[in-house]
């Protein structure tokens, strides 16, 4: 009971979306991808669903989900990060975690967390639990990107839990089948049916080289046919086929207005779910800076026409509501039609303000699909306006999540007003706010020593940066510090020492811990085991992070603290669980004679009768 009370919001989200896959399943067609997939699931434990977008990825993990919920797993919707499958993970339990889209737009922002590392674990942890399973969602060429960012994933082989799915592999009848469910089960008039049915059209659909579940979804939907007649409907689809681009074109740029338009934008560079208050504040900034002059609409009026067009309404069990973007591919079309001129997305972001779109920013810059110019400009065009305003501190988090976005762009030139303003925080920051210390701070004070604003051959700055060492814990905390006084202290020296000190005693109180997380010894089951190098090689790995020299010692004292019983325990634990003997039987077998062509089967299946 207490469990669901703690964790009462990640139990009604995965309820929500269980309701949902359920009443979506009506369109599902089964296809020898999802016979595939499960293979996968059902050897390893854990699939990742990858494909370009609009191929069904989403919808494959759905009917996945659905398949083992209906076989006795516990379905865990993971929203935002793999810490929430952690909290109602319980051993002996089949459970069913499910994380769509888990690398989000791009993988930097979850290398910047280390979530490669915390997905890997998770992946692992997974393998060996028999009554656990994973399934990721995420797109081909993100996951691509991921590995250019990192060798976890190259090292830990997971390639072998990749499952692609793609359009070309679908068969003509495959194609036909789903075309068909979408019109069966679907809202069309018979009057727009028929325009499908004529000459056989559904063919052309169907062997045309931009068929996409995605764009079949759109093309068949009712509600997005406004002004459309039944005898333009067929030009409707062939112009669809021809330039998917165009699906969201006319409903940006022709079906709404610029307020609905801005928002639907700031919901972009949002970069994901925004809460219902932050909309509300976002809508009424927009209007007092100007970008909406001529709109008479209250924000509830533009809420109304957007939802279930362009955006989703949620609202949790705690009554708290968020909107999200309808469909992704709406975020892909803002992003190559709007997101060029950077002075309109600086007027979007001071409206905006959100520490999720810087963020999201620097995803964006690193995934190239936004010219690297337009978004540093952006980023200086954010800085010259806070430089601007009457000096205070301490910061908004919004204004030192800024200065960590500018640290990081490194084609960013600082102007004499940005630095101005750079060189009055580093004073207040270095000199006068000792008690406020956290992570972030230690990264913006980094920034200042870079920039040169802070003299390194000030004696009160070595006395200020002995403060925060005896303040400081945590890795997140020492990494940035240690590059402070590694610029402080080139060749050594007493801060130095103190702060091997510090680290070697925080690694030494958690590397049991990390040795289990991590996996390292993950098949060892008794004292004979041998452990060899392998918790060496984690902590000299662990060590080469921070900017200071270790000596062989520390490693050996470090590794030495990890209690091998204690990981022994968790292994003997986690090995222990219910053997689950379901073996994914298959759901769909296609009905037909062989020996008849397949294109007299999808006449067949679309036969009125």
């Amino acid at each position: 009971m207490l469990n669901r009370i703690i964790n009462s919001a990640i139990k009604g989200r995965s309820q929500y979306k269980l309701d949902e896959i359920v009443g979506n399943s009506s369109r599902y067609v089964y296809t020898d991808a999802h016979q595939n997939a499960i293979e996968v699931l059902e050897s390893l434990n854990t699939v990742i669903i990858k494909g370009a977008p609009g191929v069904g990825k989403t919808t494959l993990a759905d009917q996945l989900c659905q398949q083992h919920v209906a076989n006795g797993y516990e379905l865990v919707f993971i929203e935002n990060s793999l810490n929430e499958a952690e909290q109602v993970y319980e051993l002996h339990k089949p459970q069913l975690f499910y994380f769509d889209d888990f690398l989000g737009r791009n993988y930097l922002q979850a290398i910047t967390k280390h979530e490669d590392s915390h997905i890997v674990n998770f992946i692992r942890r997974v393998a060996k639990d028999s009554t656990k399973r994973f399934i990721l969602t995420t797109r081909s060429n993100i996951l691509n990107q991921g590995r250019q960012l990192t060798d976890l994933f190259h090292i830990n082989k997971l390639n072998k839990n990749e499952f692609e799915v793609s359009v070309s592999n679908l068969s003509n009848l495959e194609k036909a089948k789903i075309l068909y469910n979408h019109i069966w089960f679907g809202n069309l008039d018979n009057l727009y049916i028929d325009q499908i049915y004529k000459n056989k059209r559904y063919q052309a659909i169907i062997e045309h080289r931009n068929f996409n579940p995605r764009l079949i979804s759109f093309i068949t939907d009712y509600e997005r046919l406004e002004g459309i007649d039944a005898s333009e409907y067929w030009n409707h689809i062939e112009r669809l086929l021809n330039n998917p681009e165009d699906i969201w074109e006319k409903v940006l740029q022709k079906d709404i207005d610029d307020i609905s338009r801005h928002l639907i934008i700031g919901m972009v560079l949002h970069g994901g779910s925004i809460n219902e208050r932050l909309l509300e504040q976002f809508f009424e900034n927009i209007q007092s800076i100007g970008l909406a002059v001529n709109n008479n609409k209250t924000f509830l009026q533009v809420i109304r026409l957007l939802t279930g067009a362009l955006i989703n309404r949620t609202i949790s069990k705690d009554e708290e509501i968020s909107y999200d973007l309808f469909n992704p591919s709406i975020g892909d079309y803002v992003i190559r039609n709007y997101f060029k001129d950077a002075n309109y997305l600086n007027a979007i972001l001071s409206a905006l303000t959100t520490t999720k779109a810087l963020r999201n920013i620097q995803s964006l810059l690193n995934s190239e699909s936004v010219s690297n110019q337009v978004l540093v400009k952006l980023v200086s065009l954010q800085l010259t306006s806070i430089s601007e305003q009457s000096y205070t501190y301490p910061l908004t988090i919004y204004q030192v999540n800024l200065i960590l976005l500018s640290k990081r762009l490194t084609s960013l030139s600082l102007t004499s007003l940005q630095k101005s303003f750079l060189q009055n925080v580093a004073n207040s920051l270095i000199f006068d706010e000792l008690e406020k210390f956290n992570a972030n701070m230690f990264n913006m004070a980094d920034y200042f020593f870079e920039l040169d604003l802070i003299d390194l051959q000030n004696e009160e700055v070595f006395d200020i940066a002995h403060n925060w060492l005896t303040s400081a814990g945590g890795e997140d905390e020492f990494k940035p510090l240690s590059n402070i006084i590694a610029k402080l202290e080139p060749e050594g020296g007493d801060l130095t020492e103190d702060l091997k000190r510090y680290i070697v005693e925080e690694l030494c109180e958690n590397i049991t811990n990390d040795v289990i997380e991590q996996g390292i010894l993950d098949d060892m089951y008794d004292t004979d085991y041998l452990v060899g190098s392998k918790i060496d090689k984690y902590v000299d790995y662990t060590l080469n992070e921070f900017a200071v020299q270790f000596d062989p010692s520390d490693i050996s004292s470090i590794a030495g603290s990890c209690a091998l019983e204690d990981v022994i325990q968790h292994n003997i634990e986690v090995s222990v669980g219910y053997e689950n003997d379901w073996e994914g039987e298959r759901f769909f077998e296609d009905y037909y004679d062989e020996s008849i062509s397949e294109s007299g089967v999808i006449d067949d299946l679309f036969d009125r009768g």
